[in-house]
């Protein structure tokens, strides 16, 4: 009986303090604790043909499933691949297209009720590579290390919680390899800086009273992307934002359902993106 009061008080502040801090497309600060199993899917839609003009290319879809774990209270790790189709090939196509892994590191960690900050690191490697060719590029005239680059990442994540409302600010500093199978375009590597700031409010509920009550919440995230070398692709842009809003279900505290949009600048391709997520304890 003791232990299970201790596991409902335990999801009671988890599904209280935590929740809004649950990004839709950042990371933020705080790790999941050691020995927790987190399994997510992730359905992207890039819109290339928001007009549907006949002839023209197939929009993006992108399948991403995701295993994260914590290996102790400092640091956790997840792997994940990537299955897409290829948008700009007429014929039905889906494969594989590339993995990700990803390790947080807590550095500062400080804890009052309904309010505390985070400080970690991480560090990010993808690989993407069956249709690493320009003309197969999901966003030609742009980069992407989550779905259509292979590189390097290491940067700092900031997290600050106050009652309801919780501000995150990550800073990366990327490694971009820009080379294509056939060498055939402006295939030079190069360096960016990425930085976000990301807002999550709890609406939803007003007063806790069961672990089973579904929490709502409403995010914003804005991105930015900077290319800091001298020499990079032509027809790359040197500076890169996008608005990002969302909206989020947690569900029997242990299960996540996630709805964003991205607007990026520009005659950039804008993006959907549903995103399910399970905890294991």
């Amino acid at each position: 009986m003791k232990l299970k009061l201790t596991i409902v008080s335990l999801l009671l502040f988890t599904n209280n303090i935590l929740g809004q801090e649950l990004y839709i497309n950042t990371e933020p600060a705080s790790l999941i604790p050691k020995g927790t199993k987190v399994i997510r899917l992730h359905h992207h839609s890039i819109f290339l043909n928001e007009d549907n003009e006949p002839g023209s290319q197939k929009n993006a879809k992108i399948f991403i499933p995701q295993i994260s774990y914590g290996i102790s209270k400092h640091i956790m790790v997840s792997a994940a691949l990537q299955i897409s189709n290829n948008p700009y090939d007429a014929s039905p196509n889906m494969a594989f297209n590339g993995f990700k892994l990803y390790s947080k590191q807590r550095i500062i960690s400080t804890d009052k009720q309904k309010y505390h900050t985070r400080l970690s690191s991480f560090i990010k490697y993808t690989n993407h590579g069956k249709w690493n060719s320009p003309n197969y590029k999901f966003i030609r005239n742009d980069y992407d290390l989550e779905f259509q680059d292979s590189g390097a990442e290491i940067g700092l994540i900031a997290t600050q919680l106050i009652k309801k409302l919780a501000v995150s600010v990550t800073s990366g500093y990327g490694i971009i390899s820009n080379r294509t199978s056939d060498g055939a375009f402006d295939d030079k590597s190069f360096n960016s800086l990425h930085n976000s700031i990301s807002a999550g409010y709890l609406l939803f509920p007003r007063k806790y009273k069961s672990y089973k009550q579904t929490n709502f919440n409403i995010y914003l995230e804005y991105l930015t992307s900077s290319i800091v070398s001298k020499n990079y692709p032509s027809g790359y842009k040197k500076f890169m934002s996008t608005f990002a809003p969302g909206i989020q279900f947690i569900i029997m505290s242990r299960s996540r359902l996630d709805f964003g949009y991205k607007l990026r600048k520009g005659n950039m391709p804008n993006e959907f993106l549903v995103k399910l997520t399970y905890i294991i304890f």
